[in-house]
């Protein structure tokens, strides 16, 4: 479980899949989490909804965001052909999407971490 007492302070989860049946207990005591979607990925439409909802209801800190332009994989910057090829079904890099997750993660890490 990502909960506080079980050593972790914030979590990041990037186009992961639906939430499971039991997402609102097993989220319940959660750590801050941030969340980056693509709304052109095919396998999880709906989820960035669906995580920014339960968050808020458990008022659990989050930076949840769907980017209209990418898909799945949009932070995967892999320069060889399958990958490339990959895009024909929606799984590709997205630099402007990749380079604003990035920032939103490192930018949620520093608030929510805690150093020693």
């Amino acid at each position: 479980m990502l909960a506080p007492d079980r050593g972790f302070s914030a979590s990041s989860v990037n186009y992961g899949g639906h939430l499971p049946k039991d997402a609102e207990s097993f989220l319940a005591a959660a750590c801050p989490i941030v969340g980056s979607y693509g709304a052109k990925d095919i396998w999880n439409r709906g989820v960035a909804a669906e995580l920014e909802t339960l968050l808020t209801k458990l008022k659990i800190p989050h930076d949840v965001k769907e980017y209209a332009d990418a898909g799945h994989s949009f932070l995967n910057n892999q320069p060889d052909a399958w990958f490339r090829a990959l895009k024909i079904i929606r799984i590709c890099y997205h630099e402007p999407s990749a380079r604003d997750a990035r920032r939103r993660i490192l930018w949620f890490f520093k608030a929510h971490l805690r150093t020693v």
